[in-house]
């Protein structure tokens, strides 16, 4: 059965609830604070599993996109699948995996900024001594995170429930209203 949007029900009807799952593990794992780093990390793979499972589902079912742009979903949907078993099978490795990108991606970030700060020319003061204060901010959040383990998986759950968050809303969004945007790729 397809819809006027061109979207079979099953998909639709898929992506809400996927979306609908992903939003609710992320709130629990931010509303149930007494759960583990590894317990959380594990509803992230399944939330991950989850997310991957629809990608793929879209660009099989998709049949209006280019064959190369089904087969760019259906990679992308692998690559997430992929990274989903890995986590489920190691879930402390995953958490101090993800805490070193966290840390090191804050520490250069601010260490750009602070660079930029001092060499571009800013029409104001005020925006040069921002930039440098805004580098100066991610360095120190980056030697917390790196530094102390318990913080920088708490920053690290923090980014991952609001990154699942809006994903999981976009693709309720999709599966009410059909659209074909959800989908990546050109027709």
């Amino acid at each position: 059965m397809k819809e006027v949007s061109g979207q079979p029900m099953w998909l639709r009807i898929l992506q809400i609830a996927i979306g609908s799952a992903a939003i609710i593990l992320s709130i629990t794992v931010i509303a149930v604070p007494k759960l583990a780093p590894l317990t959380a990390m594990v509803i992230f793979a399944i939330v991950l599993f989850t997310v991957g499972a629809e990608r793929v589902a879209s660009g099989i079912a998709t049949e209006y996109l280019s064959r190369k742009s089904r087969l760019i979903n259906i990679g992308i949907g692998a690559v997430v699948l992929f990274f989903a078993i890995i986590t489920i099978a190691f879930p402390s490795n995953s958490i101090k995996f993800l805490v070193l990108i966290v840390g090191l991606a804050l520490l250069f970030n601010g260490i750009i900024r602070i660079i930029d700060g001092i060499r571009k020319t800013f029409p104001h003061a005020s925006q040069r001594m921002f930039r440098i204060a805004t580098g100066g901010i991610c360095i120190v959040l980056a030697g917390f995170v790196l530094t102390n383990q318990q913080f920088g998986i708490f920053v690290v759950v923090v980014v991952m429930v609001v990154a699942l968050v809006i994903q999981g809303a976009e693709i309720i969004y999709a599966g009410i209203k059909g659209e074909r945007s959800r989908i990546i790729g050109k027709r």
